[in-house]
């Protein structure tokens, strides 16, 4: 199950919001040893302050957060235009009312072997189609992220193989590359197939307008 929410609707659940950058940590600092910004338990930057949306993983068994990932609109502040344009390559910058940027994929390393039967993550399917969901109910044309190439074969595998903006580059101890995917229902089926998900994943329905509104 997803559930959405931005910073005014973070403060109603500080519980989840504090799960959510702790699990960051956890993963970006102290798994992956990323350079990131960590401010005591928590993972959490610039960004987090420009009322990004957060997507967030449950499972529908015991209640607890599987896995979260950011939403940014490109006409504002977003990582791949503000932080890491060399993964543009020569092309220009992205800003578009119709192209989000997706940040800070994260999966719970205690249930990463948490798999269907076609060997896909369970929660990061669940992820990546809330986003589907998302991008198909507000019109979206494309989203872009920035990862590294290990998760890029990943979503490979959950039939989401996107489209690379540049060539990857190395960035701290990660070769990171900008992807960017085509937001139709084929997509989203593909992805619901492969990970042998029915029905919606979100919680209730909704747009990125009212969810950011709310």
């Amino acid at each position: 199950m997803i559930r959405i929410f931005n910073s005014n609707t973070g403060k109603h659940h500080p519980r989840d919001l504090d799960e959510m950058f702790r699990l960051r940590k956890r993963v970006f600092h102290d798994l992956l040893k990323w350079d990131v910004s960590v401010r005591d338990d928590w993972e959490i930057d610039n960004y987090d302050d420009a009322n990004p949306l957060y997507v967030l993983s449950y499972s529908d068994q015991t209640g607890r957060l599987r896995g979260s990932l950011r939403l940014l609109p490109t006409l504002g502040p977003n990582m791949l235009d503000d932080t890491f344009p060399i993964l543009l390559g020569d092309n220009p910058q992205v800003r578009s009312a119709s192209v989000w940027e997706s940040s800070r994929f994260c999966i719970d390393p205690t249930i990463s072997q948490d798999r269907g039967s076609n060997q896909v993550t369970i929660a990061a399917a669940e992820l990546m189609c809330g986003v589907g969901e998302l991008g198909l109910s507000s019109g979206l044309s494309h989203i872009v992220t920035v990862t590294d190439v290990f998760l890029e074969r990943m979503f490979r595998r959950m039939g989401c193989p996107g489209e690379r903006i540049g060539e990857p580059q190395r960035i701290g101890s990660v070769y990171a590359v900008a992807v960017a995917w085509e937001v139709t229902t084929g997509l989203l089926e593909t992805m619901k197939a492969v990970a042998e998900i029915g029905g919606s994943v979100l919680e209730q329905p909704m747009s990125l307008e009212t969810a950011r509104a709310a």
